[in-house]
């Protein structure tokens, strides 16, 4: 039979003897490049799906040993479109998103943008700095960013222009998609959920329902609209429940 029957470690890009640890960073790398919210004006929702169906089978130490010995495990199966239209599917377990700076898991984690100014007499270059950040990893990159171009920056013409703005918006949080961070923030209340930890479910789903309302004030996206109706039902089950 084939090492890898199903093609789960050629979804995942590993090879069929790869830790598990090695599994769940390729996981985590691969559902962030292939999230169908950060991939928008492309249909990444297959790939996406995929990657996910492989990490439930290869994750699972007694259904990866199952695979690896007869290609016979299944991955947990999906909502229908019934369940998804009317009551709120159950929660399952997740992986959490992690600060791409200090890896650590935290229900306060941000999907963030601060820009930063270096002049150079006669021009400027702007930069833009984002990533998924907890409180403390965010702060020194704002404070670094906002540094640099209070430093830096205002040494041209553009340069003034670009400071000012800049400095304007890393000031007051720098930018923010309700969007991303409803996903974020719903995929770490039901993560906390999953383990118990009802304090930090809370935190985190209380935070989802805010961007929701964010996403829901907005007129012009109505894609953004659908899917924070999709994920409001999970924020209700979760805050129902801590």
């Amino acid at each position: 039979m084939s090492a890898d029957p199903r093609g789960y470690y050629r979804i995942l890009r590993v090879a069929p003897s790869a830790s598990q640890e090695a599994i769940k960073q390729a996981y985590r790398a691969m559902a962030k490049a292939l999230h169908p919210d950060l991939n928008r004006g492309q249909d990444t929702t297959a790939a996406f799906q995929a990657v996910n169906e492989a990490y439930s089978v290869l994750s699972d130490p007694s259904q990866r040993a199952a695979y690896d010995q007869t290609g016979s495990a299944t991955p947990p199966p999906m909502p229908t479109q019934a369940a998804r239209a009317g009551t709120p599917p159950p929660v399952y377990q997740v992986e959490p998103y992690t600060c791409v700076d200090c890896g650590c898991v935290s229900p306060k984690l941000r999907h963030i943008k601060y820009t930063q100014v270096v002049s150079y007499l006669i021009g400027s270059y702007k930069t833009n700095i984002w990533g998924v950040f907890c409180e403390e990893c965010a702060s020194k990159r704002l404070t670094k960013a906002s540094l640099v171009t209070g430093a830096f920056g205002w040494m041209s013409v553009p340069g003034l222009f670009y400071s000012a703005h800049a400095l304007g918006r890393n000031l007051t949080g720098g930018q923010q998609q309700n969007l991303i961070n409803l996903e974020i923030c719903t995929r770490q209340a039901v993560y906390y959920f999953s383990r118990g930890d009802r304090a930090n479910a809370r935190i985190a789903a209380t935070d989802a329902q805010a961007f929701a309302g964010g996403v829901n004030e907005g007129w012009w996206n109505d894609d953004e609209k659908r899917r924070a109706r999709e994920l409001i039902p999970i924020i209700k089950e979760v805050l129902g429940k801590v």
